[in-house]
């Protein structure tokens, strides 16, 4: 859970994990409608717990505003409309980029090349021209 001083940090680039289930019909289209650079991954649905148990089948998404933008701001987008995780602010986009499409992660095979282009700015093999 965040605390007050965390809720007023401001970032250009954002985080957070959709579940397909609980996501709106047209959640790829609400993205598209924001006008924002996303990535949004493959479906994560062989992914498991430390325990083993599978996890819910999810989509790793970044946002990135074209200029800082408060927390509260990105949670109406990501809680609100989309009924979905709360936020994370991203310092190391392409770290969480390469964690997102499992590429340093010898276990997992690499998805880089299946990432969806639901908004502007992504090109495939390029997180952000």
């Amino acid at each position: 859970m965040y605390t007050m001083a965390e809720k007023n940090v401001k970032k250009r680039n954002w985080a957070f994990v959709l579940y397909p289930e609980s996501a709106p019909k047209d959640w790829r289209e609400q993205l598209q409608l924001t006008g924002l650079q996303c990535a949004v991954s493959p479906l994560h649905d062989r992914d498991v717990n430390p325990t083993g148990e599978p996890k819910k089948p999810h989509y790793h998404v970044i946002l990135t505003y074209s200029g800082p933008t408060a927390y509260n701001v990105v949670k109406a987008l990501t809680n609100g409309k989309l009924g979905q995780t709360i936020p994370q602010p991203l310092e190391q986009v392409r770290g969480y980029y390469r964690y997102l499409t499992h590429q340093d992660n010898r276990r997992r095979p690499s998805i880089a090349r299946r990432i969806s282009r639901p908004s502007t700015g992504l090109t495939s093999g390029i997180l952000w021209s």
